[in-house]
């Protein structure tokens, strides 16, 4: 009996969901050989689509709320809710995420986090016991400060007036005052990077930017997140920003750290263990993984990278679909990748590839798998 190929990509961000990935790539093998079993495994780290994800592999169900997005306007959002545990499964980016706002809006300074903690509220009042946060995607950099508001932390300066969670208020928090009550509830937060809170490697000067801070900005917002790391560091009782991942979406985890009880996974960890891919990769003839690009940050434990170590350990070759890709052969060869089928190499714009990527990325799937059919019927004839 033939063994069957698996799909295990990301998304295509701003282009294509994994789930259309996986169609895609599962048209190509079929339109080169009908026979061709495939088994499809989408992915998700902690960023958009997470939440997505983890119902198909949770059968969780959707619950829809009132919140707002980072401007703090009227938006409906959405979280999974798994009945049997009652946990609630979050995505940052639904509520406070950077595709919400338009290029132009987008202003780290003025940006929160508080429709995400609406959404946890929402959650904790249904009876949550447990919340599972995805942290990628973030429009923010206010250390959490609007998701504490929104469940009821008060935000003071100097003078006890209460202050706006955002970026540009983060130097005048002076007293942080926790809510009246609150249930205490473990939270798993998703977190794919190792970023400390601030610093040259911190969230203001590597993801600031892409946020819509200006160079002046983002040493302003550096320079709020080192005072609230001294801030949350003396509640905590133990050093806050220098902790792994702490950089990620804003400083988010060092704001929640001293007030819950926290544990962090990655995102796509969390999400290995409810798909059964770990179960079906030993029978495996072959992994086709991807996201858009692919680049040095791809070989820091992201998707790609983690689907070729995984595959290595039993042998199994492995080609990598993207939009782009800026590594070399060596690196390719080092992580374990057989093959990269890169749409950049059709030769089309990159505009092009991101709203025709489905059919590009057939197209490709398609022509590789005949060529690798090909020669393995030379192969199979000369033996």
């Amino acid at each position: 009996m033939a063994r069957p190929v698996l799909i295990a990509p990301d998304k295509f961000k701003g282009s294509l969901s994994s789930f259309a990935v996986c169609e895609a790539v599962r048209k190509g093998l079929l339109s080169a050989d009908p026979s061709m079993e495939s088994i499809s495994f989408p992915l998700a780290d902690g960023g958009d689509g997470f939440a997505d994800v983890m119902k198909h592999y949770g059968h969780t169900q959707t619950i829809h709320a009132a919140t707002i997005d980072p401007l703090r306007r009227p938006i409906m959002a959405a979280y999974e809710w798994q009945a049997e545990s009652r946990t609630a499964i979050i995505e940052l980016a639904a509520a406070s995420g950077l595709m919400l706002l338009k290029p132009e809006e987008r202003n780290p300074m003025e940006t929160t986090t508080e429709g995400t903690g609406v959404l946890i509220l929402h959650a904790l009042k249904k009876g949550a016991r447990k919340i599972i946060l995805g942290i990628g995607g973030s429009a923010t950099n206010d250390a959490g400060m609007g998701l504490l508001k929104a469940l009821g932390f008060s935000l003071l300066n100097s003078q006890g007036q209460a202050l706006s969670p955002a970026g540009k208020n983060l130097s005048d928090i002076q007293e942080i005052r926790p809510a009246a009550s609150l249930p205490v509830v473990p939270w798993e937060l998703a977190i794919d990077v190792t970023n400390p809170m601030h610093g040259p490697d911190g969230a203001a000067f590597v993801y600031a930017e892409q946020k819509g801070a200006s160079n002046a900005q983002l040493q302003v917002l550096d320079n709020g997140l080192r005072h609230m790391d001294q801030l949350l560091s003396a509640l905590a009782g133990r050093t806050v920003g220098t902790l792994a991942g702490t950089g990620a979406a804003g400083g988010i985890l060092a704001g929640l750290t001293p007030f819950f009880p926290l544990t962090c996974r990655r995102g796509l960890d969390l999400v290995l263990e409810q798909s059964g891919f770990v179960e079906a990769l030993p029978n495996a003839s072959l992994l086709i993984t991807g996201e858009g690009r692919v680049d040095e940050q791809s070989l820091q434990g992201k998707v790609v990278a983690h689907m070729a170590a995984l595959a290595r350990q039993h042998n199994i070759p492995v080609w990598v679909i993207c939009g782009s890709s800026t590594l070399s052969p060596s690196q390719l060869q080092q992580c374990g990748i057989t093959r990269l089928l890169s749409l950049e190499q059709t030769g089309y714009s990159a505009e092009y590839c991101m709203q025709h990527a489905g059919e590009l990325i057939e197209g490709i799937v398609n022509r590789e798998s005949r060529i690798e059919n090909r020669q393995s019927t030379i192969e199979n004839r000369e033996s």
